[in-house]
């Protein structure tokens, strides 16, 4: 009942953390449906890839890596582009998914490819991703709409011991540093410390200062209180024991319009550099 509670201010304190907070940002990179017809080449079973216009582009790279590809075909079909043109849209569309897109950020180390052009009325590409997550990585992570019920999902990954916690959301309900804060807070109520004010791996820019503690005023006749178990021995909130590491948080891409949170609870290393 205790923790139970406890979670609840610490949802209530977020709440409150989103005053004055700018306007909700909306996410512009989903996914894309991993067998979406217009994607594929019709006569060539599930194989080779297609695109007709910049966007088909970056689609087609972000379906090959959400299906976690070793290797791929793309065929572009771009009216009046020339051989230059061409080799440079496909060039930025890679630079876009591996840098402004959640999953390209989280799973791609990087993409190569060569290019030709064939029989006159397409360019042809081979693809081959250089990936710095597993298959089984990318599988693990978790959808939910919101990411706001990234907090309970902490919950459950606390409860059950999971080490690591990736989650996708579609809509991004709070900042990343509110989101930050508040899983600093989570943390601080279920292992029984305070949020310190360097909170480790952050979004973007710095962590606020944490409020001073109140200190409410008794009577003299009633002396100071006693400690408790849980301060740290002076009456001030108890801070992170030694022993006790603060989790890692990641958010993909590092900048601009982010929908992957990824947390290791416990401690596993440095994660793979974006």
């Amino acid at each position: 009942m205790g923790r139970k509670i406890g979670l609840f201010g610490v949802l209530l304190g977020g709440l409150l953390l989103l005053v004055g907070c700018a306007p909700l940002l909306e996410q512009d990179y989903g996914t894309v449906e991993p067998h979406a017809n217009r994607y594929w080449e019709e006569d060539a079973g599930s194989d080779i890839l297609r695109a007709e216009s910049y966007q088909d582009l970056v689609n087609t790279l972000m379906l090959l890596v959400e299906e976690h590809r070793n290797s791929g075909t793309l065929r572009l079909y771009l009216t009046d582009v020339d051989y230059a043109s061409a080799l440079t849209m496909l060039k930025r569309a890679v630079t876009e998914v591996r840098e402004e897109t959640a999953i390209g950020s989280y799973a791609l180390e990087r993409l190569d490819f060569d290019m030709e052009e064939l029989r006159n009325s397409y360019y042809q590409a081979e693809l081959r991703p250089v990936y710095r997550r597993t298959a089984e990585d990318v599988a693990a992570i978790q959808e939910t709409a919101s990411s706001g019920a990234i907090y309970d999902m902490l919950l459950r990954a606390y409860e059950e011991g999971v080490s690591r916690l990736t989650v996708r959301y579609s809509y991004l309900s709070e900042e990343p540093e509110v989101l930050l804060a508040n899983i600093r807070l989570l943390q601080g109520e279920l292992e029984g410390f305070t949020r310190p004010a360097d909170s480790g791996a952050e979004p973007t820019g710095e962590e606020g200062e944490p409020e001073e503690p109140a200190n409410p005023e008794g009577p003299e006749a009633e002396g100071e209180a006693e400690p408790s178990p849980e301060d740290g021995g002076d009456g001030e909130p108890a801070p992170p024991p030694e022993e006790t590491a603060l989790w890692e948080v990641y958010f993909y891409p590092p900048k601009g319009q982010r929908s992957i949170i990824e947390v290791f609870l416990q401690p596993e290393g440095e994660a793979p550099s974006a």
